[in-house]
């Protein structure tokens, strides 16, 4: 399509619209599919440890009860749910938040080794009823979900058109 288009210049000239294609922007990735996975589980779990354990603010520490073999306290649970629904938020964004996915995997990774360097602290065990068992649930879900935001390609599905507006002077 054409159009005649005076300017100050004293020139007259031509302006045609060329359509193009470009890319899209609803990108995703295989690390979103695993970030989704472990959120979900970690949600799911911490909730099940709230309904064993009950909440009461004036006992998080109390009591103490065991979901799926992994001992929890309410303010375990908690942050099972916490962690669980950040990696569920930071999967769902067209294309995925990887920063958020990696920083949440490097803190499970973190809390893990630290439950299993050496003996669980009696602090630690008292406050989320934490175990060797946990820490390498920890270690490993997290080592999954780390190396998944670090190497994980990103595609880009679908394209949509684009109208270019270029101008030319009248011959």
């Amino acid at each position: 399509m054409s159009y005649f288009n005076p300017t100050d210049s004293g020139t007259d000239t031509v302006v045609e619209e060329r359509p193009t294609m470009a890319a899209e922007t609803p990108t995703w990735s295989p690390a979103q599919i695993i970030g989704l996975a472990a959120g979900i589980f970690f949600a799911v779990l911490g909730v099940a440890a709230v309904a064993r354990t009950g909440f009461d603010t004036g006992h998080v520490y109390t009591p103490h009860a065991v979901v799926w073999t992994f001992p929890h306290t309410p303010l375990f649970a908690l942050c099972e749910i916490g962690f669980g629904v950040l990696l569920v938020l930071a999967s769902v964004v067209p294309g995925g938040a990887r920063s958020l996915m990696g920083l949440l995997g490097a803190i499970g990774v973190a809390f893990g080794l630290v439950l299993l360097a050496g003996d669980t602290p009696a602090r630690l065990h008292h406050w989320l009823a934490v175990t060797h068992r946990t820490g390498w649930l920890y270690v490993a879900v997290g080592a999954v979900v780390l190396l998944a935001a670090i190497v994980s390609p990103v595609f880009v599905s679908g394209t949509r058109r684009r109208v270019r507006h270029v101008q030319r002077p009248i011959a």
